[in-house]
């Protein structure tokens, strides 16, 4: 599965919506570009502090980078990933 085709998860999505001034009110897909919703670089700085809260994720220097920010699917991988793999243990 890509993450053109990854369903995000509802808590994901509403933890992104509040930075998204452009988000319609439907749901948000994998593909769509975070910085045409309009996640800017001060709404990038609080949506990893919410991230970081709402997960227990501590989002790794090397991976704060365009590629991460560029859609949905994108970030989602990223916290997923850290999620899942327990980063976040001691």
């Amino acid at each position: 599965m890509t993450s053109q085709e990854t369903e995000i998860p509802l808590p994901f999505q509403e933890l992104l919506r509040p930075h998204l001034p452009y988000a319609g009110a439907g749901p948000l897909g994998a593909g769509e570009d975070l910085a045409a919703l309009g996640l800017d670089s001060m709404a990038v700085v609080q949506l990893l502090s919410d991230v970081e809260a709402e997960f227990g994720v501590e989002l790794p220097d090397e991976i704060l980078d365009e590629a991460t920010f560029a859609t949905v699917g994108s970030l989602w991988a990223a916290v997923s990933a850290l999620v899942g793999s327990g980063a976040d243990a001691a």
